[in-house]
């Protein structure tokens, strides 16, 4: 069974994990970019964002547990346990128990009622005039509905313990699970973007511009403007809308070896005035990521940083990398159901994404893996019996 899977973050790396391993089916994966990883991919504006791991992303952590990486140990071995520090007017930087300080035993009341107080009146999420779809800059609260909002409440209380890579995304993650996907026969190429996709009888013809192949059965995990276009241009009905998103800047920095600030063991996740700080001192660097504060440009957010990491020597490289296309920084997601996808049913086209009904509570990793683990379930079905990684994913 020819099998495609159009997309290469974490949804399409993950149903091809599923898979790959089954006797009968042979994987192509396609990434429209020149670097796989989708959201989680490190660009020439360096790092998408500080990527956390939540100690209940349960299917991605057992995923991770079977991929080795570059060191020899699994990538999940790999993880660090991040400290988290946040900055109170009354007693300066406070370590807290809590990866989110609203929720920390150790913030004083009273330091949170200042918090938000001072939360209100961010631009960044007041700005709510929009010259066209997907034009919100900074993004407003329109992007969230009520329901959207309940579960991210809910996994506030859930989730206490956040993991964190040592390094890049691409060496210590996604390039590990590229080269156990290799190892395993399943074709990856980049830069190879699908221009549409046809019923071909009881198959699947995807083409791009190195022309037209047929499948059994394909899965679409692009960002949900992408998968719009996609599913547009294949003149496939559905009922699919591109919804308004959050922009967030992300910084990726560089350090001078002799900072203070890495010389602490472990990863250490500093919040202040609306930047969020993630030193890795095995990189030498911190990653930086701009959600709440008044201003994102580069000359602003390097002086909070200064301040705040209490940096002596000159930065020795800053990568910035806004997150302006649109679907590039969701934070929280309305999750669409397959059958609500598609208006009329196609059996060998299926879905995965953290934009999916069966995706974790936010939009996050865990999400993506839970909806492209559902995806090889259901082409499991048509391959026969369970074999392979499937017996190592089970619970979906």
């Amino acid at each position: 069974m020819r099998i495609c899977v159009i997309g290469s973050g974490i949804a399409g790396l993950t149903t091809a994990f599923a898979l790959c391993d089954h006797p009968d089916a042979e994987l192509t994966v396609y990434e429209q970019d020149a670097h796989f990883g989708g959201r989680a991919d490190v660009g020439p504006g360096g790092e998408h964002c500080p990527r956390f791991f939540m100690d209940d992303y349960r299917h991605l952590l057992r995923i991770l547990g079977m991929i080795k990486g570059p060191d020899g140990r699994t990538v999940r071995d790999s993880l660090r346990r991040v400290r988290r520090f946040a900055h109170t007017e009354t007693t300066g930087w406070v370590e807290i128990s809590h990866l989110y300080r609203m929720l920390a035993k150790e913030i004083p009341l009273r330091e949170k009622l200042r918090c938000l107080w001072a939360w209100r009146p961010s631009p960044l999420l007041a700005e709510k005039h929009f010259r066209g779809r997907g034009d919100n800059r900074y993004g407003s609260a329109r992007n969230y509905s009520a329901l959207s909002l309940a579960r991210m409440a809910v996994n506030l209380f859930r989730a206490k313990t956040a993991f964190v890579l040592p390094g890049a995304t691409d060496t210590c993650l996604v390039d590990p699970w590229v080269a156990h996907l290799r190892e395993r026969g399943v074709t990856l190429t980049a830069d190879r973007r699908v221009s549409r996709v046809e019923q071909a009888g009881r198959n699947v013809r995807v083409h791009t511009r190195a022309g037209a192949e047929q499948f059994d059965a394909i899965v679409i995990t692009a960002f949900v403007p992408d998968m719009v276009a996609l599913l547009d241009a294949s003149r496939i009905d559905h009922a699919v809308s591109e919804a308004d998103h959050t922009h967030c800047v992300a910084f990726t920095v560089d350090l001078d070896p002799r900072e203070a600030v890495l010389r602490e063991p472990d990863p250490v996740l500093y919040s202040r005035d609306g930047i969020n700080i993630l030193v890795q001192p095995e990189a030498g660097r911190c990653v930086v990521l701009c959600t709440l504060s008044p201003r994102t440009d580069e000359e602003y957010v390097m002086a909070k940083v200064r301040g705040h990491l209490d940096l002596r020597h000159p930065l020795r490289q800053v990568r910035t990398r806004p997150n302006q296309r649109p679907g590039e920084a969701i934070l929280a997601g309305d999750y669409l159901r397959r059958d609500r996808i598609l208006r009329r049913p196609a059996p060998n086209v299926h879905f995965a994404g953290s934009a999916i009904h069966n995706s974790y509570p936010i939009d996050s990793a865990e999400g993506a893996a839970r909806t492209g683990l559902a995806a090889a379930a259901r082409i499991r079905r048509d391959l026969g019996p369970r074999t392979g990684h499937e017996g190592g994913v089970r619970g979906v």
